[in-house]
Formats: C-alpha cells, structure tokens, sequence
C-alpha cells in the first residue's frame, strides 16, 4: 500500500508540473504587432510632387479696340465674344504640411476662334465702311499657385486656392473684311480686304479655384476642379490692305478671362515608400521557458 500511494504521489506531482508549464508558455505569447498610428484616412505626407492638367475653358473678351475706329468716332457691335478653349498643362510643387502646398505650372491653351465687325465713317470715300475681324487667339500662361486643402474624408479632400503669374496671348490668322459706301447714298459700293501677321502681348495673369482631391494611394491624387482665370489683354499685328499700299493698327482683345473645368492628376515623391521598401519592424522573440 506504501508504494502504491508514493505512485500515485508521484504522478500527481508531475500532472500539476506539466499544468503549470503549460500555463506558463500562455503567459508568454508573442505580442501582437502595435497598431497603425492615428491620422485622415488616406492623408498624403508632405514632399515634392509633380503634377498634370487638361481641361477646356469658356473664354470671353470684355471688349474690342482698334485705333482707326476710335480715331474716327466708330464703334463694335456683335461679333464673337465667348468661345471654348482647350488647354493642358504642367508642374512641380510642394506640400508643406496636411493642409498647405504650393506649385508652378505651365500651360498651353489651344486656338479659340475670335470675331467682331465694326462700323465706321470713310472720310476718304465720303461714306460708312463696315468691318468684320476674324482670327484665332493662343495662350502660354505661367502661375504661381498656393493652396489649403480642408481635410480628409473617406480619401476626398476640398481645396481652395489662388495663384499669380503672366500670360502670352497671341493672335493668329486675322482677316478684315470690309464694305464701303463711297458717296453714301449714292455712290458705288466696293468690298475691302485686309490681313493681319501673328501679334502677341504678356502681361499679368491671376486665378482663383476650388476643387476636391480623391487619393488613389500615398502617391498618386486625381483632381477635379474649377478655375477662373484672368489672361489680360492681346493684340494682332498691324492690318494690311490687300487692294492698297495702306495699313492699319493693329486689332485689340482687352479683359480676356475663361472660366475652366480640369482634370488633373499629382504623383507625390515625399512618402518613403515612394522611393523603396521600408525596413521590417524587428519584433523581440518570446522567452524560452524551460519545462520539466
């Protein structure tokens, strides 16, 4: 009997030593991985980016001036004063923090049709002359933009913003045809025929817009947005007359202005990840725990 309860004595001794090894191993598991840090879903970091933009624009000019005409107590009347442009465009910027980022860009805005008549008095034929101009107008413009970005929802954020520059407008293309009334009432009616070479004018150039981002990735942000832009003034060269040894100033486009529709993408070189795979996290092993 004595050695029948040291057996037992025994294996109830080595049964509560595995339970407490077993205990101990689940006491020691391997930590979970720590959370990811707090932050606006889909948040860009701050760092150089790049930049893309097309769109098309509803250009309109405030008036029309030629010197000849105000010279003899003329006037413009109807004529095309709104036409579409299409554009594109590039640039390179930064974004300081989560909220503010700043870019120069530059962009080419396609041929736009212009158009206006105007009627004038003929001190030479005695009589009224009537005009009509038509051409093409093209535009390189160059801006300094700044922008506030009003946080992240769901990988969309609001934008604001407004940037500074020049713009070349150039004229292209002009004709001028004409009709004079020599001797008005009575007298012949004969057509005129002009032409004008290329002229351009630079002058200042801002814009306002607003827009809303949504972040693809850490990189890449697609843009949709609307701008109004002020182009200032353009100019043509001077006309000539076909049917005379005659020229005349030059046809002038003041006021110009378009308000934009774009779509543009940003691929943001700051992020790590960017520019290759970051290091593991190095996790501590478990500690061995030694069973009997």
């Amino acid at each position: 009997m004595g050695s029948l309860k040291s057996l037992a004595l025994a294996g109830a001794l080595a049964l509560g030593a595995s339970a407490a090894a077993q205990a101990a191993d689940l006491a020691y598991a391997p930590p979970p991985p720590p959370p990811e840090p707090l932050g606006l879903k889909g948040t860009i970091t701050s760092g150089v980016y790049l930049r893309g933009d097309i769109g098309v624009g509803v250009q309109s000019i405030g008036k029309y001036q030629q010197d000849d005409v105000t010279q003899y107590g003329g006037s413009f009347f109807g004529g095309s004063k709104s036409n579409a442009a299409f554009f594109g465009g590039l640039g390179i910027g930064y974004r300081f923090n989560n909220w503010f980022r700043a870019d120069i860009t530059g962009e080419y805005r396609g041929s736009s049709s212009i158009g206006v008549n105007d009627t004038i008095y003929n001190p030479f034929a005695r009589g009224p002359q009537t005009n009509t101009y038509k051409g093409n107008l093209t535009s390189l413009v160059t801006l300094f933009n700044g922008y506030i970005d009003l946080g992240t929802w769901n990988c969309l954020t609001p934008y604001i913003g407004g940037g500074i520059g020049f713009a070349n407008n150039r004229i292209e293309g002009l004709t001028d045809q004409g009709i004079v009334y020599a001797n008005y009432p009575n007298g012949p009616i004969s057509p005129t025929l002009g032409s004008a070479a290329s002229g351009s004018k630079t002058g200042l150039a801002w814009a306002l817009m607003a827009g809303v981002g949504y972040e693809v990735n850490k990189n890449l942000t697609l843009e949709f947005g609307y701008r109004y832009l002020n182009l200032g003034d353009a100019r043509s060269g001077r006309i000539t007359n076909a049917f005379a040894a005659e020229t005349y100033a030059p046809l002038k486009a003041k006021d110009i202005d378009s308000h934009d529709f774009r779509i543009g993408m940003r691929w943001n070189f700051g992020d790590p990840n960017c520019c290759g795979t970051p290091e593991p996290v190095a996790y501590a092993p478990p500690p061995v725990v030694r069973k009997y």
